[in-house]
């Protein structure tokens, strides 16, 4: 896709951080779990997911191996148990389960899947884009943002982007947090000479800033913090109300500032009106970040 008309983490020992668990052969350090948990787990795991194929080592009754394609994986009962705390019933149950359900689906990357994997990762970029692209494509891959957008991951090619698929995470062999960690990082690295600079009220209160770049990632600097703390620097103010009105464009004023009803406006306006609109939402840039303002906050800013 071109940038003017819109728009494909692995890290390594990713099973470790995220389950407590290794390959085997790699050496993991786990809370300690009892045996009576471990004969819990086997039980559920033997009525619930009799397809699954697992081991229990003699020399480890903290432990199972399970067998994952050609990999089989220790894991570690320990952080389990410890994770589900005080739960009881189907909610402990659904817990453990969830958790062999992950690991299953997480597998590690091929040296080919890791070669393309290092290749794409420092073109990715944090994208903002309308939540209709996630209904009319369920292989996006996203997350949640607000009413009417969602952050999306943009794979930058020059003059052109594609937004990261599913099917792209299964060719660099990672999951969608380390697709959203390499993104974030890629939008920092490219925005960090950003000039940011704020307009004062010439004939009343507050200040406004603006970010227009056009390189079609300016909405989606919303979503860095480097920006939002820049942004609330530039205006001198520890809160800020920001809008997204389209992709190539990002205004932050103070809550105070005079001109406000009107910038709200326009936000509305132009969020129907410029090319690659995306929401007329009103957000609030805080000093540890930011939020869709409520509906107090769109009265006093003559929204509602």
């Amino acid at each position: 896709m071109t940038r003017r008309s819109q728009g494909g983490i692995g890290r390594r020992g990713v099973l470790q951080a995220i389950f407590g668990l290794a390959a085997a052969g790699v050496t993991a350090v786990a809370a300690r779990a009892d045996e009576s948990f471990r004969e819990e787990v086997v039980a559920l795991l033997r009525r619930r997911r009799p397809a699954l194929a697992f081991t229990l080592p003699g020399d480890d009754p903290e432990g199972i191996h399970v067998k994952v394609g050609g990999n089989t994986l220790q894991v570690y009962l320990g952080n389990l148990e410890r994770q589900l705390g005080k739960a009881r019933g189907m909610d402990r149950e659904g817990q453990i389960l969830d958790f062999f359900d992950r690991i299953v689906a997480v597998r590690p990357a091929d040296d080919e899947e890791r070669a393309r994997w290092q290749e794409a990762r420092t073109k990715l970029r944090l994208q903002v884009v309308p939540i209709e692209y996630r209904r009319q494509t369920k292989e996006l891959v996203s997350r949640d943002l607000a009413a009417r957008v969602v952050i999306a991951y943009a794979l930058d090619q020059g003059e052109r982007y594609a937004l990261v698929t599913t099917d792209d995470l299964k060719t660099w062999g990672v999951d969608a947090d380390a697709i959203h960690e390499a993104a974030l990082a890629g939008l920092e690295a490219a925005s960090g000479k950003l000039a940011i600079e704020a307009e004062r009220s010439a004939k009343g209160r507050g200040a406004y800033a603006t970010i227009l770049t056009s390189d079609g990632y300016d909405a989606a600097r919303l979503l860095l913090p480097s920006v939002r703390q820049r942004l609330l620097q530039a205006l001198g103010s520890d809160l800020a109300i920001a809008g997204i009105p389209n992709r190539d464009f990002l205004v932050a004023w103070t809550p105070d500032f005079s001109a406000r009803a009107g910038f709200a406006a326009k936000v509305s306006e132009d969020s129907k009106s410029r090319s690659h609109p995306l929401t007329d939402e009103l957000f609030v840039i805080e000093a540890n970040g930011f939020r869709v303002a409520t509906a107090a906050e769109l009265v006093e800013q003559r929204r509602i």
